[in-house]
């Protein structure tokens, strides 16, 4: 018998508690990754349930060395080895087990439910009750629980941070765009770095860097509000600030700045330096100009995210620059000097 064994409810799925278990037991297994995000992407219901589980486990970080919670691991080990025997391990029993025995070292008493269409509860802003993210070169889509729709971008977190009489999430890095479902009662609101992007109905990136930040607009009606002040964008608006710098927007082509959500980035006119610094966003691979007139080369295409050595051949192809591989594993660019 399979040693991942899982429990299953009323619809036969996996439940939520099984996947806490399976997870953390096989944390860098691709497959049982992909397994889980296809069980969270089968039911609306599935990825408010693994937060409130999840988030309840989590909670447990400063108790684990505990004798009663590893007394109560201890437990569920045996089943473990019980169940290789050939004997039914009860997944979400056992894991319960352990985290009742968590909560009531912690005083939260009774264990809380997650959010729920029939009954949303109101979540402290300061706590997590899931993380989206993706690898460097990945993108992947959330359907949360009222229909609205995150799309990740490369090297991105995205955490959801209140369900109940407001929807909230927090960029934490990366880029992020977001389909929001209509709802008046309840505002969308997206923090990052400090901003708030708050929405009713309507789709938007936010993108959050190191010593930049930008939101672009593509439908509906959203407000930034930081520190500074406030500002109402319209739809093909792009606002950018560097820094702590005064805000500036402009209209943009909003088809190209998101053409990242199909896998390929669009550029028209553009430095060839820059291109380089966006295209390895998406790579471990990276590539550096050395010449500061070829970085200043403009250049136009639409590239495929990710693909490092396409890119670089197609320079080579057409002449525009000759490539070299570094001993660390890095692509130069250098000027093709004619003879």
């Amino acid at each position: 018998m399979n040693d991942d064994h899982r429990s299953a409810g009323p619809s036969g799925d996996p439940d939520a508690a099984s996947w806490v278990v399976r997870l953390e037991r096989h944390p860098g297994d691709a497959d049982v990754r992909r397994e889980f995000e296809a069980w969270l992407a089968a039911d609306p219901s599935h990825g408010p349930a693994w937060a409130a589980v999840s988030g309840a486990w989590d909670r447990l970080g400063g108790l684990r060395d505990d004798p009663e919670i590893l007394a109560a691991r201890a437990a569920v080990a045996a089943e473990l080895e019980a169940e290789r025997r050939g004997a039914h391990l009860p997944w979400a029993a056992g894991i319960a087990a352990v985290m009742v025995t968590g909560a009531a070292l912690l005083g939260y008493g009774a264990w809380r439910e997650g959010p729920s269409s029939d009954a949303p509860t109101q979540i402290a802003a300061t706590e997590t009750l899931a993380v989206y993210r993706t690898d460097v070169g990945g993108r992947r889509t959330v359907v949360l629980e009222d229909g609205s729709k995150v799309t990740l971008n490369t090297d991105t977190e995205v955490r959801l941070t209140g369900w109940g009489e407001g929807r909230d999430l927090t960029l934490v890095r990366g880029e992020a765009y977001f389909e929001v479902s209509k709802d008046p009662k309840r505002p969308f609101v997206v923090t990052a770095g400090g901003r708030t992007v708050t929405a009713l109905g309507t789709a938007f990136d936010v993108r959050l860097e190191p010593r930049r930040w930008s939101v672009s607009l593509v439908e509906g009606k959203v407000r930034v509000v930081a520190d500074t002040g406030q500002v109402d964008l319209a739809p093909g608006d792009h606002l950018v600030q560097d820094g702590g710098g005064p805000w500036t927007v402009e209209k943009r082509d909003l088809d190209k700045l998101t053409s990242w959500r199909d896998g390929s980035l669009v550029f028209e006119n553009r430095p060839l330096g820059v291109i380089v610094e966006e295209m390895n966003r998406y790579s471990a691979r990276k590539i550096e100009v050395t010449d500061p007139a070829l970085a200043a080369q403009p250049l136009s295409g639409r590239f495929k995210s990710g693909d490092t050595a396409g890119f670089v051949a197609m320079l080579e192809a057409y002449g525009l620059a000759r490539a070299h591989s570094s001993s660390a594993g890095t692509i130069e660019l250098h000027p093709i000097i004619s003879e």
